[in-house]
């Protein structure tokens, strides 16, 4: 675990009031200063190197490897793992957010304005927010939906091939399938695909399986929880035989329970008989021999039938057979995999590779992301404009709100305005735009179009360019956001337990 620079006094810090109140957003300032680099398309990386190597821009796996002492810092690290559980996507977003409201509001608290005031509009701003976001929904269609995909992964190391993986995503996440993930160290990780089905690596083989077929067109699948070789004897287990002709008929009764169950599995008409226990050398060659693949210690027999059917048996004599349309045993990488294809397969199987471990679990996290924002999208069906247009256009009805009131809460507003404008003013940073000229330019066009936005060339209309977030994040990240800028504006002091 990497140690985070603070100062180890600050945690010792007894002072109370307005005093602990600024430390404790001095904290969140720091933390969003760490995090705001990463924010978008263009973010970069951090590096973690300790115990294991770790390389990623994602927020809230970047807060799990840190190592806080503060109960602040905490805070904003289960904040953001939150948003990632809930969700999938803005885990460096809800952070950000919430240090920039806080930020705005530390001036007023210096100043002595009373936080119960600043309380109330939180809570007014809150639900405020979520009114004004619904309200910039637009049009749900598949066409949005791939662009949305393409949003998600924009961020991620995958961002050059973001309309390869977004479209074997959607592919495989239409009507609600199973999606299943395996990674394959080797290849560029545009050589990442789908299959219509399960693919699993090959499991330890038995004398014989070298005869058995390694490819069988619509074959019948057996999954069974049958140990299909000899069992040891137990332990200090004693038999007494008083002839050869006994020994022989224990031997014989050996022979013929494993081989009886051999033939019923044959007489079922399976042609791929897969087990989560072992099957041995014998069974292996019997199997062959009648033109059967097998293959024993399975670990994932659950995931087969949900692809291909049927059930999961203990005994060869009630047996429920399952089917595809191709098995195929097939070299990937270093290693073999045994495919199981069906185009009518209510589950799917998605092969990462790349060029490393390290690579291929930041591209795993990636399409993690883009998974949940995906299924919350085909759940809720409701998407708003990305690019900061939706965090301009929240702060434009703030300011607005701010000039409404004409009362003490107007400097509250008007915090909660700039904050959200510090969202597009960053992006615009990491493009490596000038972040005050492209502030004024989204100011003006957002006083004509609700969904002018940052991208690399400077303000665009995000519907014209396709940059797509689900409405679902926006309000899971401002509730989150507005919820703990509450709690740290409520902490007026720290006590400290000596245990």
């Amino acid at each position: 675990m990497t140690q985070f620079l603070f100062q180890p006094e600050r945690i010792q810090d007894a002072r109370s009031g307005v005093a602990q109140m600024c430390a404790n957003i001095e904290i969140c300032d720091t933390i969003a200063a760490t995090l705001a680099s990463t924010l978008g398309p263009h973010g970069l990386d951090k590096l973690f190197y300790g115990k294991k190597l770790l390389l990623t821009n994602d927020g809230a796996t970047i807060l799990e490897n840190m190592s806080f002492k503060h109960p602040v810092a905490k805070m904003l690290a289960s904040l953001s793992k939150s948003q990632d559980n809930e969700v999938g996507d803005g885990t460096t977003s809800v952070v950000l957010l919430t240090s920039y409201i806080l930020n705005g509001l530390k001036p007023l608290l210096m100043e002595g304005f009373p936080a119960s005031t600043i309380k109330k509009v939180l809570k007014e701003a809150r639900i405020s927010s979520i009114e004004k976001l619904r309200s910039l929904k637009i049009e749900f269609t598949e066409e949005n939906l791939l662009k949305l995909a393409e949003t998600s992964l924009n961020s991620k190391n995958v961002r050059n091939y973001k309309s390869h993986f977004a479209q074997l995503l959607v592919q495989g996440l239409s009507c609600e399938d199973d999606l299943q993930i395996q990674k394959i160290q080797g290849g560029s990780l545009k050589d990442s695909f789908l299959v219509d089905g399960v693919a699993f690596e090959k499991t330890f083989t038995y004398a014989g399986y070298e005869q058995q077929p390694k490819k069988i067109v619509n074959p019948k699948i057996l999954c069974a929880n049958i140990e299909l070789e000899w069992k040891s004897e137990r332990e200090n287990a004693e038999l007494k035989i008083s002839s050869i002709e006994e020994y022989q008929k224990m031997v014989d009764s050996e022979w013929k329970i494993i081989k009886d169950k051999l033939d019923d599995i044959v007489q079922s008409g399976a042609k791929v008989v897969l087990s989560s226990l072992p099957i041995g050398d014998y069974a292996t060659q019997y199997f062959a021999a009648n033109g059967i693949f097998s293959a024993g210690r399975v670990k994932d027999l659950d995931g087969i039938i949900k692809a291909c059917g049927g059930k999961i048996t203990s005994s060869t004599k009630f047996i429920s057979l399952g089917s595809c349309d191709l098995f195929e045993e097939r070299q990937l990488g270093n290693v073999r995999y045994n495919y199981f294809e069906s185009k009518a397969a209510k589950s799917h199987t998605l092969i990462l590779r790349g060029p490393g471990n390290e690579v291929l679990d930041e591209v795993e996290r990636a399409v993690h992301d883009a998974i949940c924002v995906i299924r919350t999208t085909l759940k809720h069906k409701q998407i708003v404009c990305g690019g900061g247009s939706t965090e301009m256009e929240l702060s434009k009805h703030f300011r607005d709100v701010a000039f409404s009131v004409g009362n003490e809460e107007m400097f509250v507003y008007k915090a909660i305005s700039k904050a959200f404008e510090r969202i597009p003013s960053q992006l615009a940073t990491n493009f490596g735009l000038d972040p005050i000229l492209n502030l004024q330019n989204l100011r003006k066009s957002h006083s004509e179009n609700a969904y002018a936005g940052v991208s690399l060339t400077g303000v665009e209309d995000m519907t014209a360019i396709g940059v797509f977030e689900p409405l679902e994040v926006k309000i899971n990240m401002i509730k989150a956001a507005f919820n703990a800028a509450e709690t740290v504006v409520k902490i007026d002091s720290t006590i400290i337990s000596k245990k």
